[in-house]
């Protein structure tokens, strides 16, 4: 049951001035140390807070897909958001379960005068789910929650990452809630807040940034459970750090990479990341993405190398480009597929499709700049070259009928022995004994 704002703040203001209190507890808020009563609270006089650590990207994909204001709280909410708080870390949520059905509440939570959870959200859905009903043991803050948000907003940063950094938030949280905190406070104030250092901060920052450009660029934009790779309960970013540090390192004029590059070359190697990691990890049939442009800092990477990097831009563009023109937009493609549920849903079906149509051809383009850059980088050691070509060679069936039919091949024989001779006679001219 959700009541109205007005209810919940005439019952909250009644249990502050009862003079009821069942315990005492020191909060840092507004620039200083208070001690406040703690109170016991009857869970229908709470609202859950939408952006809470454990859930925030769920949340906000949530409340983009229905178009749903900042503030707006109905009762839909409040049980989407006690699934998503129980699906977080089902097992974990058992465990604690029957912690607070032995021991009940150990450690009070801390609410909003309107009733907004600001640290407790977890324990509160617990709670709800034991019968007979417990109460909920909080703190009840002399404001509003959108009274004082930035205050508020700090207070719960403090609790949910900075001083509870053991709890189980997940990987993409800790972005959007920099990307929230930036509304009222500068880099070091966040700093403080979470814990970290100023230059964390800006990284956090910047990397947000490319989540964001990454959604655009697969039109999903405020669809942040697009971050996580499909059929699984990891997320993507691991790719989006390693991208950051190389963009970083070729703005800095601190990568290896011995050819000019410009402003179009980054971002049209963003571009080629973001393709790759909309593909997913863990597809190159165990070759790593990084090989684009992240691994010895840039220095062996395709990027690295003009005359490898190039022609794998090209081929790629090639291979991407017909199916994006074929799927569409998101609107478009929900508009030839009705039968979808929800945005998400149609956005992780188009994924899925755009990645049937692109990853072979994808593969192949990696595979074949793979095979360059593993000569290049051997092209003074001559004989792990000659090995690996002749490996190649013997695989070649010679007898079968498509080796005939392509008249090409035959060209590539008389390059090949062109070539071979060549070797032979180096050989041949050497000086005895070397």
């Amino acid at each position: 049951m959700v009541l109205p704002v007005a209810d919940r703040i005439a019952a909250l203001k009644a249990i502050r001035e009862s003079g009821k209190a069942v315990g005492r507890t020191n909060l840092y808020y507004k620039g200083d140390n208070h001690d406040f009563d703690v109170f016991q609270i009857d869970l229908d006089l709470l609202v859950f807070n939408r952006h809470n650590g454990r859930i925030e990207s769920e949340m906000l994909t949530w409340q983009f897909e229905h178009d749903l204001g900042p503030r707006e709280y109905t009762p839909e909410i409040h049980d989407r958001i006690a699934d998503f708080l129980w699906k977080s870390n089902v097992d974990r949520n058992k465990h604690t379960l029957a912690d607070l059905e032995t021991k009940q509440q150990q450690r009070p939570g801390i609410v909003s005068l309107d009733g907004m959870i600001i640290d407790g959200n977890r324990r509160a859905m617990l709670l709800g789910k034991i019968r007979p009903k417990r109460l909920f043991k909080a703190v009840i803050l002399p404001d509003d929650y959108y009274a004082d948000e930035k205050a508020i907003v700090r207070l719960e940063t403090e609790f949910q990452i900075g001083e509870d950094s053991k709890l189980d938030y997940g990987a993409l949280e800790k972005y959007l809630k920099v990307k929230r905190l930036r509304a009222w406070y500068d880099v070091d104030e966040i700093g403080q807040m979470m814990a970290i250092g100023e230059g964390d901060v800006t990284k956090l920052i910047a990397i947000m940034e490319l989540m964001d450009d990454y959604l655009a660029h697969i039109d999903c934009p405020g669809l942040y459970n697009m971050l996580k790779e499909a059929d699984s309960n990891s997320t993507k970013e691991g790719m989006f750090v390693d991208l950051y540090l190389d963009l970083k390192r070729i703005e800095g004029g601190k990568a290896l990479i011995p050819w000019s590059v410009g402003k179009v070359d980054r971002l049209t190697l963003r571009t080629v990341q973001f393709d790759y990691i909309r593909m997913g990890a863990g597809v190159l049939d165990g070759k790593d993405y990084r090989e684009i442009s992240h691994n010895a800092k840039g220095q062996e990477s395709f990027f690295a190398k003009e005359e490898i990097w190039k022609p794998f831009r090209k081929r790629h563009e090639e291979a991407v480009k017909p199916a994006g023109t074929e799927l569409g937009t998101l609107d478009e493609y929900l508009a030839a597929n009705a039968h979808f549920t929800s945005r998400s849903e149609a956005a992780q079906a188009r994924e899925n499709a755009w990645r049937a149509k692109v990853s072979g051809p994808m593969k192949g383009n990696f595979n074949r700049a793979h095979g360059e850059l593993e000569a290049e980088v051997d092209k003074d050691e001559p004989r792990k070259l000659l090995e690996r070509a002749l490996a190649q060679l013997e695989r070649v069936n010679i007898q079968g009928g498509a080796f005939i039919k392509d008249r090409g091949n035959e060209k590539l024989v008389k390059q090949l022995n062109q070539l071979t001779y060549e070797m032979k006679k180096r050989f041949d001219r050497a000086p005895a004994g070397n």
